[in-house]
């Protein structure tokens, strides 16, 4: 249906003044105008603030503001479900990155159950301290975790992904009492246009490449 037939709308235009109003709508029309002129005058003010929101987060330490928070995963696929959704709705694109340790079960099989979650406590507080305090980190299974990275392209993800590795590889390498080096995949993918988040970890799974620890031994 056309609201406003003939009428070009400039997405650009200074919403604090009416364009429009010396042309000669319907009340329907001038009415629904209106409604749009509102919510994207809102919209508009609300995108401002989360940025700047986002812009303030980053801008501290997690020393001054506390480590970031490790979700579980219905509370990692919540809020990403509600930034991808301020992604398409608002304008914005989102990267997530996958990390799984391969051969959990054959640390704990050989170095005991205290090895095991040594690893993962490493990995955790790793990723923890070296992402933004805006992006989101979740424990998705025993040996899996995702990082949501906000306001971030492919590139930039690989790339933080390929800082992460070289954090986790040094992390990993002070890890004693373990005669199994633990094998950690990882991938990155940007979701596009209505995309969920089990499709962007099912695209960062098939493009991992492996980082492996060096140990103490």
């Amino acid at each position: 249906m056309i609201l406003f037939p003939g009428v070009a709308v400039d997405k650009t235009i200074d919403l604090t003044n009416d364009p429009f109003a010396s042309v000669a709508f319907s009340e329907e029309q001038r009415h629904i105008w209106k409604t749009l002129r509102s919510e994207i005058i809102i919209a508009r003010e609300r995108v401002q603030e989360l940025e700047e929101r986002i812009r303030v987060l980053n801008h501290y330490s997690h020393t001054e503001i506390g480590i970031q928070t490790i979700l579980t995963r219905p509370e990692f696929n919540r809020e990403v479900a509600r930034m991808l959704a301020f992604d398409e709705r608002y304008g914005g694109i989102s990267s997530v990155l996958y990390y799984d340790i391969e051969n959990l079960s054959d640390i704990i099989k050989v170095n005991g159950q205290v090895a095991g979650n040594t690893v993962v406590r490493v990995l955790c507080d790793t990723l923890a301290r070296e992402i933004r305090i805006s992006d989101i980190l979740g424990r998705l299974d025993v040996d899996e975790f995702g990082v949501l990275l906000l306001r971030c392209d492919n590139a930039k993800a690989w790339q933080k992904g390929e800082k992460l590795a070289a954090s986790l590889h040094e992390a990993l390498g002070q890890i004693k009492d373990c005669r199994t080096e633990p094998i950690v995949s990882y991938g990155a993918y940007t979701f596009k246009e209505k995309e969920n988040l089990a499709i962007g970890l099912k695209h960062a799974a098939k493009s991992m490449t492996r980082l492996i620890g060096k140990l103490n031994v």
